[in-house]
């Protein structure tokens, strides 16, 4: 494992995919060297480079760092989205290619790049067409850091890989309505409502909504898998297992031995439709699968979460 012969730089160190790569690292005893909010305002040039130049001499560069929203706020900050997250990409670029240049930089992607489809987007698909309205700005700045691996990669002689995700929910993930995707924010909103002694479940947008979905520790291992066995290339890294919001949303009445009535409020966000990749090339190549079934990953969430109110 390449991870134990040099250190790994992970950025975005606290935030969700950050924390979860940080720990899987320390978990293993591959040395890591985590880049958070502590180093600064990484849309600032000269903080990046900083952090590039004082960093150890690094095998791998993971790039989880993004400022993302969900649901309705995004369409009123599409050009912050983009304005902010164009500047860290081409920091990161710019810092790799003067204080890194030995490193495989791997940079975590969202399905958003793609265009709105009514099928699986292979890799072929990859910036062909428009994303939906919603996530416009933050998509074109994750095509523009796809764009920007390869073009560095192959001007400065450097290698890299950009894994496009599946959404991700588990430890640490984000439940303010602004910021959680779909699954860890229903886990937490029905966690309250039950609490609550209320006899219906509220799922926002439409129930047969499609998407792509992984425990961040099976997508933290998929991750691994991808970067051992590809490079220089924009890689789907998903389970081809698609699933509805309705069925996870019953699967977290299940895990919670709750009777609940599932409701669609009129009105509530509605992104697209139907959003999942074909990752058939990363599993023909890797033959990795994921350990953790919907149901398995909710009971796991609230397991820890109960035995956390119970250290409490």
């Amino acid at each position: 494992m390449p991870y134990a012969d040099s250190a790994t730089i992970i950025l975005g160190a606290d935030g969700f995919l950050g924390r979860n790569l940080v720990e899987r690292w320390q978990a293993e005893g591959w040395l890591v060297h985590a880049i958070g909010r502590a180093a600064g305002d990484l849309t600032d040039f000269a903080v990046v480079d900083r952090a590039f130049r004082d960093a150890p001499k690094a095998g791998r560069i993971f790039h989880a760092v993004t400022k993302q929203r969900t649901g309705q706020i995004q369409y009123a900050m599409q050009g912050e989205l983009l304005r902010d997250n164009a500047r860290i990409h081409l920091n990161v670029l710019d810092a790799w290619r003067s204080h890194q240049p030995q490193a495989k930089l791997v940079s975590l992607g969202s399905s958003c790049t793609y265009a709105e489809a009514d099928h699986p987007t292979p890799e072929a698909e990859f910036g062909i067409g428009r994303p939906h309205p919603s996530v416009q700005g933050y998509a074109l700045a994750k095509e523009l850091l796809a764009t920007g691996c390869e073009v560095f990669g192959k001007q400065y002689d450097m290698r890299w890989l950009h894994c496009v995700l599946a959404t991700v929910y588990g430890p640490h993930a984000h439940t303010e309505d602004t910021r959680a995707h779909f699954m860890a924010a229903m886990i937490d909103r029905a966690i309250r409502t039950q609490a609550s002694g209320a006899t219906e479940f509220e799922v926002w947008g439409n129930p047969r909504t499609v998407r792509d979905l992984l425990h961040v520790h099976d997508q933290i291992d998929a991750i691994i898998a991808a970067d051992d066995a590809f490079t220089d290339c924009v890689l789907n890294v998903t389970p081809n297992a698609p699933v509805e919001i309705g069925d996870c949303a019953r699967a977290i009445l299940a895990a919670l031995r709750w009777d609940a009535r599932i409701v669609s409020p009129p009105g509530s966000f509605q992104g697209a439709g139907y959003k999942s990749l074909d990752s058939s090339r990363f599993l023909a190549k890797t033959g990795w699968t994921p350990k953790l079934s919907v149901e398995q990953g909710v009971a796991q969430i609230l397991a820890a979460r109960q035995a956390g109110a119970a250290a409490r």
